[in-house]
């Protein structure tokens, strides 16, 4: 070695070992494609055989055996190879990944080589591109988990504010509840004042009219606050699970009949016109839970149609149950509450300015689906409505000391 120059052949092994040391493979092609430089590493990454494709190969025949092998997909082998030799022709830089046969995913990047050629390097990227797969799927599955969860903690406060609102609703429905029990109460107590007031006044020239007429009065407000009352205990005996039943053979005729009686009692502008005789003579039921629906449906009938004096109450049958109908010509319902009149606390639209608490249609349907009927509504807007109570004649009860007599909580 003389001025520091390497001898030719000791260049072309250092030159050689250092590309066999590099990591990734390479093959280095002059302007016709020949494979002027190649490395171990090349043929491994690409699974070929340096006998068959030594140094001084064209690149054309590499392509071409690539292509009979599957490498590059189906199709055409020719026609691939003619692309590929284009393309590589074209001496130009570019880069792209593909997975080859072997299943490693090489990164192949071409450049131009001064005086012309290429020069190709692979680099096996299998493991980074599978990090990078593995990245975007856990990307995407936590993006998943993101979006289900914000729609979860949406559907949550949906259901949060739904039930705020049901609770705002309820506490306003029972505000109004205390507002119209008291206004209930007030009634009937000042009619019981004015009563006595006048009673009071007239003791010393008192007729006997007068003072069945008061007393009369002061009945009918008494009766109506005990209505009230049994109503309010029986609403929250059920809430609670404490209403217990004493089903026993009873007359359902007797029943309505002594209802309709109460009702006459206390006011006389309303005209009852009353058909029990299809009834059966005996049903088995808890006489005074059923007496306090009728009591509530008749005085509804009553308290409904202010200026309509005609109630008409019908009694039938219907398959092996007892039906009775009270047909009012009042104020009606309008279309949009008629899904809501059972529910507690509701008041129709159309009974603005009509006492009442809205607890008493709900109680009825709670007692009567104990019994194992059913209730029933009509109604037509300035109308008036019909309410039909539908009960079997025999509930079905368990037998207490050999009598139909059972209760239920």
């Amino acid at each position: 070695m003389e001025g520091g120059l390497i001898p030719q052949d000791d260049a072309h092994a250092l030159l050689q070992a250092t590309v066999d040391n590099f990591p990734g493979g390479i093959c280095v092609l002059d302007a016709n494609l020949v494979m002027l430089l190649t490395n171990r590493r090349f043929y491994e990454l690409l699974d070929l055989s340096q006998t068959m494709f030594p140094a001084g190969s064209n690149i054309e025949d590499v392509f071409r055996y690539n292509a009979r092998r599957g490498e590059y997909g189906p199709g055409e082998p020719e026609e691939k190879v003619r692309a590929r030799v284009s393309h590589v022709r074209s001496f130009q830089e570019h880069c792209f990944d593909r997975e080859v046969g072997t299943g490693l995913v090489l990164e192949m990047r071409s450049a131009p080589k001064p005086g012309g050629g290429s020069i190709l390097t692979y680099l096996d990227v299998t493991l980074k591109r599978r990090a990078e797969q593995d990245i975007i799927k856990h990307k995407e599955t936590l993006e998943n988990l993101v979006s289900e969860r914000t729609g979860e903690i949406g559907r949550q406060a949906e259901e949060l504010q739904r039930l705020l609102d049901q609770e705002r609703h309820i506490n306003e429905l029972q505000r109004q509840f205390v507002t119209m029990t008291s206004h209930e109460f007030r009634t009937p107590l000042a009619i019981i004042d004015g009563a006595a007031q006048r009673l009071q006044r007239r003791k010393d020239q008192m007729t006997s009219d007068f003072a069945a007429e008061k007393a009369g009065l002061i009945r009918g407000a008494v009766s109506r606050m005990v209505d009230l009352m049994e109503s309010f205990l029986s609403a929250g005996r059920i809430e609670h699970g404490r209403m217990f039943y004493d089903f026993r053979p009873c007359s359902l005729r007797a029943i309505v009949e002594h209802c309709v009686l109460r009702q006459k009692s206390i006011g006389s502008f309303h005209h009852f016109k009353v058909d029990l005789s299809e009834l059966p003579p005996i049903v088995v039921a808890d006489t005074a839970a059923i007496e306090q629906v009728f009591t509530n449906l008749i005085s509804n009938a009553v308290k409904y149609a202010p200026t309509s004096p005609e109630i008409h109450i019908c009694g039938s049958m219907e398959n092996s149950s007892a039906c009775v109908s009270i047909r009012d010509h009042g104020v009606g319902i309008d279309p949009e509450d008629l899904p809501k009149m059972f529910q507690r606390y509701f008041r129709a639209r159309s009974s603005t300015g009509i006492a009442g608490t809205g607890i008493g249609l709900n109680l009825v349907k709670q007692i009567v689906e104990a019994h194992a009927g059913q209730i029933r509504l009509e109604s037509r807007k300035n109308e008036g409505s019909t309410f039909t109570v539908v009960l079997p004649i025999n509930t079905i009860m368990p037998k207490v000391d050999g009598f139909d007599q059972a209760t239920t909580g």
